[in-house]
């Protein structure tokens, strides 16, 4: 009688089971042992102590200086500067963001979707807030209520932004989307940090994908009124002159692309 396989003899079942270990990593944010990943990741020990040996052997974990702990290693690098070494837009971008955090004195981010959370893969940042706000390259932002997250959430479809919500929208990102629909742009003021207003806009490619651009910053740098009156127009324009580049809609233009508007 042949023996039952094992769920980690079959490749494609071992490659999820490493994903969901390396993304344990991610979401603890400090070097775990395997009983932790067991109990994070619901994979028993046995098979979570043979997928660490593999992925310390392929280079993306290594022990950590806590005894039987791991902890995320170069390898994992390699495959983000893969990532981003992919996305021409961030090459496209990093003018115009550098020249709105220069204008406005705040900073501006370039996101993309990444699960629950926006990813922030391009910055430019003024000098006057680089003290004050951590946030940079690689910092991840809550969907529903940083204005990276909510930009995103407008400019997708309906069947998309209920599958990434996993319900119906809250009160917070159904004002933020009908504000979207109204003026191209969605705002967060005080949401996703007690401290720091943005603003963001919505700007799609020539392939399809959902992006966002915000600009914000500490309100003791930037109040919510000139986020509104001067900070707002800045970034419309740095939108619509990166869409334009691209081949894509951004602000109102992606909310009723049958109205486009001519500028």
């Amino acid at each position: 009688m042949p023996r039952a396989r094992s769920p980690d003899a079959d490749p494609v079942s071992a490659l999820e089971r490493g994903f969901r270990v390396l993304d344990c990593f991610v979401a603890a944010g400090r070097p775990l042992g395997n009983g932790e990943i067991a109990a994070l990741t619901g994979i028993p020990k046995a098979s979570v102590a043979r997928l660490v040996g593999t992925l310390q052997g392929l280079g993306h974990l290594r022990p950590a200086a806590e005894h039987d702990r791991y902890e995320l290693a170069p390898g994992v690098v390699r495959l983000a500067e893969a990532f981003l070494s992919g996305l021409d837009l961030r090459a496209i971008a990093r003018p115009h963001l550098q020249a709105l955090a220069a204008a406005t004195g705040a900073s501006a981010f370039l996101g993309v979707r990444d699960a629950d959370h926006m990813l922030v893969v391009e910055a430019g940042r003024a000098r006057s807030v680089v003290a004050v706000l951590g946030a940079d390259v690689g910092t991840r932002m809550a969907l529903t209520t940083s204005a990276l997250g909510r930009a995103w959430l407008a400019g997708v479809d309906e069947a998309t932004r209920a599958l990434a919500l996993g319900g119906p929208p809250e009160a917070a990102v159904l004002a933020a989307l009908a504000l979207a629909q109204e003026r191209g742009h969605v705002l967060s003021l005080g949401d996703w940090h007690p401290a720091i207003v943005a603003a963001a806009v919505p700007l799609r490619t020539a392939r399809g994908e959902v992006v966002s651009l915000n600009c914000g910053s500490p309100t003791a740098v930037l109040s919510a009124e000139r986020l509104q009156t001067e900070v707002l127009p800045r970034l419309h324009a740095a939108a619509q002159a990166i869409a334009t580049q691209i081949g894509g809609l951004a602000g109102l233009d992606l909310m009723h692309p049958h109205e486009r508007r001519h500028r």
